[in-house]
């Protein structure tokens, strides 16, 4: 053990990370982390869906780097406790439970047909009484005709038979679909250990591991609060991850940081996380009477410093269809009339993947001074893919994106989706001072994703190249060139948004007033945000003296005008998700 702690005693350096998404590809990253962690310390760390779950089994470990058994000692060890219980891990309530063992021999079948017959093996199985019911009349049928001596008759039986219990087996299957799961909120796996499991749920396993990670003996969770204040005076753990709230089409950054926009109920949690995270959650959150006097046990949604890291993670990982949404309730105050706005709505938070699965903005900064690393989960492809693990080797590679044909209407319809959603983390991995930070690690169709069946032996390959992409960052990436790429693109862009404003000054487009005049006309008597008056020169100085210093910046040669990383980028003003 003493030969162990040493590894991760005294990193020489400090880095950032962010996780992608992927579900079951999540394997990939805790050796990783563990190889990352021999040489750096952790400052800020974030992910999204699956990403999420190792960022906060690495901020545990950060937490508890100089605790006994604890720490990326306790990391290393997920990939033995994963390989062989992943899939029992995810447990379905159990009205839920044929539809998932549906999906399950689905996912092990390895051709179409194989598919289709596995399937409908389990969808009989598993709703055996409803296709018992459907085969009722024609079995009546059958034995009415044996009985008479009717062979025709008969063979209409067989088929009526066989009718019926498609149609009865179809029936509960869509009665499973828009009853049973709608009522789960959306998901066949609510998280916590089912009434017939023996063992841990998913989120019952994550909650220990986090705890373990960090060396947590208090018997409360690891909070967000915690992590901002490690014991010893050492430096503080910043861990970010992202949300999607459905009913408000908007994605939120954990933790949220708005106090008091959100209350949950307690009988709603208590179906989706463990009793001693609820204990301290009741126990630290401040009760709330809805004014619409709405029955249920409400609690306003925990500030950053109460806020469990589970909760966070479990908010990010809720993938849809497979994990339950996460509910929270709100009031909506762009309604018209005082009765309805007083009312609580219901909303659901889902995967964090919905909004940015690749969320490589986190803790970006213009002229960084330390590395934000991160890791990619891509799709295999032959004819593309060489090495299983890649990083950008020169400044130019990692420039462009694949392109990725498809089949069918169904794969149409998917990449309509991932486009949408995709579309800006996609652009952003290829930008100068990001590509080179990435650590891609290939997966084929049958690794990780939604491959919750997989074997063990896949499991630790993909837990191999986890490791491999861990050592790859920690001893190839060049610091140095990183960042003076990023000064380089940093001094462009600042020199492009400087002419802007000089521009703005000088009354540019011809025939609009110069912003400098507006501000000498508005800013000592603005209609709203009025200043002190003793900051409202110093503002109009400031940028005065903006505007002049992007005229002086016109000067040739430009930066812009000189060998700058490719593709364009822009600097401009974005809300915080």
């Amino acid at each position: 053990m003493a030969d162990q702690a040493s590894r991760y005693a005294s990193p020489e350096r400090v880095c950032d990370i962010v996780l992608k998404g992927g579900i079951t590809s999540g394997v990939v990253y805790p050796l990783a982390l563990v190889a990352l962690a021999e040489k750096y310390r952790f400052s800020n760390i974030g992910g999204t869906s699956a990403g999420a779950i190792a960022a906060a089994a690495a901020a545990a470990a950060e937490y508890g780097r100089h605790t006994e058994q604890a720490g990326f000692d306790r990391v290393a060890r997920i990939p033995d406790e994963v390989g062989p219980n992943l899939l029992s891990m995810f447990q379905p309530t159990p009205v839920l439970r044929p539809l998932f063992d549906i999906f399950i021999a689905a996912s092990k079948a390895k051709t179409g047909a194989a598919r289709v017959i596995a399937v409908i093996r389990a969808a009989v199985g598993g709703y055996w009484l409803s296709a018992v019911l459907g085969l009722v009349p024609g079995a009546i049928v059958v034995a009415i005709a044996l009985a008479s001596g009717g062979a025709g008759f008969a063979a209409f039986g067989l088929l009526l038979a066989l009718i019926g219990l498609v149609a009865g087996v179809i029936w509960r299957l869509l009665k499973a679909a828009n009853t049973d799961l709608v009522a789960n909120d959306f998901g066949l796996c609510p998280g916590v250990r089912q009434p017939y499991s023996s063992a841990d749920g998913f989120t019952d396993w994550l909650a220990r591991l986090i705890d373990e990670a960090a060396g947590n003996k208090t018997g409360r969770p690891l909070t967000f609060g915690d992590l901002a204040a490690p014991p010893g005076g050492r430096p503080a753990i910043q861990l970010a991850m992202m949300t999607t709230s459905l009913m408000e089409l908007r994605p939120y950054t954990l933790p949220i940081t708005e106090d008091h926009r959100f209350v949950f109920e307690r009988s709603e949690w208590d179906r989706i996380f463990p009793s001693g995270v609820m204990a301290f959650l009741c126990r630290e959150c401040a009760p709330f009477a809805p004014p619409a006097g709405e029955a249920g046990e409400y609690y306003y949604f925990p500030d950053p410093a109460r806020l469990p890291v589970i909760v966070g993670a479990w908010m990010s990982l809720s993938f849809p269809f497979l994990i339950s949404a996460v509910p929270l309730w709100r009031r909506d105050f762009t309604l018209l009339d005082e009765a309805e706005r007083n009312k609580l709505r219901r909303c659901l938070f889902s995967d964090g993947g919905l909004s940015s699965n690749f969320p490589i903005h986190f803790f970006d900064r213009l002229l960084p001074n330390t590395p934000t690393f991160a890791i990619s989960l891509d799709d295999y492809d032959a004819k593309r893919n060489r090495d299983s693990v890649w990083l950008p080797s020169s400044a130019g590679s990692g420039i462009q994106l694949p392109v990725q044909p498809f089949n069918g209407l169904g794969e149409f319809l998917m990449r309509l989706l991932m486009s949408a959603k995709d579309w800006q983390d996609n652009l952003q991995s290829t930008l100068p001072g990001y590509r080179e930070r990435i650590a891609h690690v290939v997966l084929k169709s049958e690794e990780g994703g939604l491959n919750l069946a997989m074997t063990e032996e896949t499991i630790r390959k993909l837990v191999n190249y986890g490791e491999q992409a861990g050592e790859t960052l920690r001893d190839e990436f060049d610091l140095d060139g990183h960042r003076w790429r990023r000064f380089l693109v940093a001094m462009a862009r600042m020199e492009e948004t400087l002419d802007e404003v000089a521009k703005a000054y000088e009354g540019m487009p011809a025939g609009s007033e110069a912003f400098g005049d507006f501000l000498m006309r508005y800013a000592t008597d603005p209609e709203s945000y009025k200043q002190d008056a003793t900051r409202v020169p110093e503002m109009l100085k400031r940028g005065a003296e903006l505007a002049a210093a992007g005229a002086i910046w016109r000067a040739k040669p430009t930066i812009r005008a000189g060998n700058i990383p490719k593709p364009p980028t822009n600097l401009r003003i974005t809300p915080k998700p």
